[in-house]
């Protein structure tokens, strides 16, 4: 995900800001605009379609795929291109089979940490960056060399400069949604990985939505069944919007007013700063990470067709035994992993020494270091649990309640609906006070200039 750096905030009142103002004036709109554009340019790369397939044995394999639930999430995270046989068809899989290989040896290799954590500056950032972005064009040759092996026995015109031309057209595609992403990220609306997902769900919502209604009416018992699982979904959105506000706000004075300490208690409140410290550093990026690990082996027996990969695939599918267990293990790890790739301790010891500001109760330097790294901690290991619990609620009851919903359509992609739409809102809101500051400044300077 992209890195942030908190910066103690002061309180402030936001109710009487005119949003619909806001949001037609500057270069808001036109970044907007922006995004939207970006997520159609995708959209319509999944309907471009390669020459020489059968499209309607391939549209009919890959339906029968999904009803499965082997291919049905990994679908959705690819864009729903999979059984378009589209130039878009691998979408941002890729580049999250990267992301995730480069979290994990992260981990264990100091080089690439110190890279990641931002200790050799933004250049260093910027270069692991382009890392992840590299392999990404080779994982993407290699899915595109299982896609043509899968998918050869439903072409016209077989041979192997045919199978070399097809993975180089998907490669192709997939590094054009890579760069379309970037440039969603760039307008700073939203994380644009994340956000062409959220696009690949909600153009299937229609369909899938109607699919479960209508199981629940043929089923005698559907509407009381359909009627919990509403309910349970409800509850979650609501818990899940929640945990993504929730922060720590760790008080921080500066200089100034440990002058003014010293001298005696100010019992005024107003313009008090503080430090905030989301319990979900990471957004929604764990149970991404964690749902496309777990597609994998079935996206491997599919293209390979080796049947002794197909019991391993089949045990980390929805509705096996250990899916439940090995998601919320996955998503604990990658949610704890990504908080510090995220905020690091260091980066914001040194910010508050920079600006003069202080943890009261707590030595500037590396005491700030490590009390803000306990802190870190402590955050990340709750928010952890509870992004696992939510998770869980939703597939519980699908499972007590037998409603099963198609395309692997769940508590994960609920959640990143839910937490994507709420962190892009998140970061909407903070463009708008950015350009209410910079709106209020200007009036100020312009009045002074009247006097």
């Amino acid at each position: 995900g992209e890195r942030r750096s908190p910066r103690p905030l002061r309180a402030q009142k936001t109710g009487d800001i005119n949003y619909l103002e806001l949001l037609t004036k500057g270069q808001l709109p036109v970044r907007i605009l922006t995004v939207l554009a970006l997520l159609a340019l995708a959209r319509v790369g999944y309907y471009i379609p390669l020459y020489g397939f059968d499209s309607d044995a391939v549209g009919e394999y890959f339906g029968r795929q999904a009803s499965q639930g082997s291919l049905g999430f990994i679908d959705q995270l690819f864009g729903g291109g999979l059984g378009k046989v589209s130039l878009f068809s691998l979408g941002i899989g890729p580049y999250i089979t990267s992301s995730i290989v480069f979290q994990i040896i992260t981990t264990v290799t100091p080089s690439l940490k110190a890279l990641a954590q931002g200790e050799e500056g933004e250049a260093g950032r910027d270069k692991y960056k382009d890392y992840i972005k590299y392999t990404s064009i080779f994982f993407g040759l290699v899915q595109g060399f299982g896609q043509s092996q899968l998918l050869a026995p439903y072409v016209f015109d077989n041979g192997p400069l045919w199978a070399v031309q097809t993975s180089v057209q998907l490669a192709f595609g997939a590094g054009l949604t890579v760069a379309i992403a970037d440039k969603i990220t760039e307008q700073k609306l939203g994380n644009g990985a994340s956000l062409l997902v959220f696009s690949s769900i909600v153009a299937n919502l229609p369909r899938t939505v109607g699919s479960t209604i209508q199981k629940a009416s043929e089923d005698a018992s559907g509407t009381t069944s359909a009627a919990i699982f509403g309910l349970t979904l409800l509850v979650t959105v609501f818990a899940l919007v929640y945990i993504l506000q929730a922060e720590r706000r760790i008080p921080i004075v500066f200089a100034k007013r440990l002058q003014e300490e010293s001298m005696g208690p100010v019992t005024d409140d107003v313009g008090q700063s503080f430090l905030p410290i989301k319990l979900n550093a990471s957004g929604v990026l764990p149970l991404i990470f964690a749902g496309s690990l777990l597609s994998l082996p079935a996206l491997a027996a599919n293209y390979t067709r080796q049947e002794w990969l197909q019991p391993i695939a089949q045990s980390l599918l929805p509705g096996s035994s250990a899916y439940i267990p090995l998601s919320m293990v996955l998503i604990g790890v990658f949610s704890y992993v990504s908080t510090f790739q995220v905020l690091d301790p260091k980066d914001m010891a040194t910010n508050l020494r920079k600006q003069a500001a202080a943890i009261p109760g707590v030595r500037p330097g590396r005491e700030t270091q490590k009390y803000l790294k306990e802190v870190l901690e402590r955050a990340s290991i709750f928010g952890a649990i509870i992004l696992a619990v939510l998770f869980v609620l939703p597939n519980l009851i699908e499972a007590a309640t037998k409603l099963s919903t198609p395309n692997s359509f769940g508590g994960t992609s609920l959640l990143i609906l839910v937490g994507v739409a709420a962190d892009t809102w998140r970061q909407l809101q903070a463009e708008l006070l950015m350009q209410q500051y910079a709106t209020d400044v200007d009036r100020f300077y312009k009045g002074s200039r009247d006097k």
